[in-house]
């Protein structure tokens, strides 16, 4: 009856997407997990005022973001989806942020697991450890076995370092005042050029620092003829969204990828347990 017991538990722990833990695991610590970290660096002055020229000047144009990154280049909403589109001449992205159980902003699109990230289940219902435990289905262009889900301090700091616009997506309620205190910490709030529209995202909007643009529309939706494309920049708005990948957004805007790829810092990275990051060079 006991051992039926167990296998019982162990079949409802595998169709949950938990694996069931066996003897082996009593008493065995955590293994740490790669992550990304969860607070803001702080940022020297020089720094801080060239990335705010170069914030300024791309907002006096018509500005390009990228529906969750560059996701024909690397994996959706992930770091390297990012970079990738900055790589390639993008002005900015767009994130998708949520929360983990245990309180972590980070940035994924589904309610679920199963279609960027290995495994089953809500989503909100795990702690940024447990989420870290899903590896990418398909790794590609620059993600491998390390890339996770990427926390919202990790997104803000690379933001920061490219001088990254940011198109907001609040997916669940009562995050906005987390990103909010955030977003000051970071000093980020010039990069926010658009938050898509939600209940969840009032607060934000009534409470952004600068004004927020509008969208002309998809770039698919300008065609391929002259005309087409003259009548698409007519349109009221000074965003242009694309998807998957913006070199042909890039082009036609006469704009350049950048001369050399620019690698993701090392620094946005870090081990976790299940308690929270581990500090460089401490003891377990």
């Amino acid at each position: 009856m006991k051992s039926a017991c167990i296998a019982c538990i162990a079949v409802v722990l595998s169709l949950s997407g938990t694996r069931a833990a066996s003897p082996a695991d009593a008493g065995a610590k955590p293994a740490p997990r790669p992550g990304y970290i969860n607070h803001i660096p702080p940022e020297a002055p020089e720094d801080r005022r060239a990335r705010k020229a170069k914030v300024a000047r791309k907002r006096e144009r018509v500005m390009l973001l990228v529906h969750r990154g560059a996701s024909r280049l690397a994996p959706e909403n992930t770091l390297e989806a990012y970079a990738a589109a900055l790589n390639a001449g993008a002005d900015g992205i767009e994130i998708d942020i949520r929360r983990s159980r245990d309180g972590i902003l980070y940035i994924h699109h589904d309610d679920v697991l199963g279609r960027i990230f290995q495994g089953t289940g809500a989503v909100r219902e795990m702690t940024y450890y447990e989420l870290l435990g899903s590896r990418l289905k398909k790794p590609f262009g620059g993600a491998g076995s390390r890339t996770r889900m990427p926390t919202l301090a990790a997104v803000l700091t690379l933001a920061r370092q490219r001088a990254a616009l940011l198109h907001l997506d609040v997916k669940e309620p009562g995050l906005e005042d987390e990103i909010e205190r955030m977003l000051d910490e970071a000093d980020v709030w010039d990069h926010v050029v658009h938050i898509t529209p939600s209940p969840d995202s009032q607060k934000l909007e009534s409470r952004h620092r600068r004004k927020l643009e509008a969208y002309k529309g998809w770039f698919h939706e300008a065609g391929t003829t002259a005309e087409s494309r003259a009548a698409f920049m007519a349109r009221p708005g000074r965003l242009i969204f694309i998807g998957e990948d913006p070199s042909p957004a890039v082009e036609f805007l006469g704009r350049k990828p950048v001369e050399k790829p620019v690698p993701l810092p090392p620094e946005l990275r870090a081990a976790w347990l299940p308690e929270g990051p581990v500090e460089p060079g401490a003891r377990r």
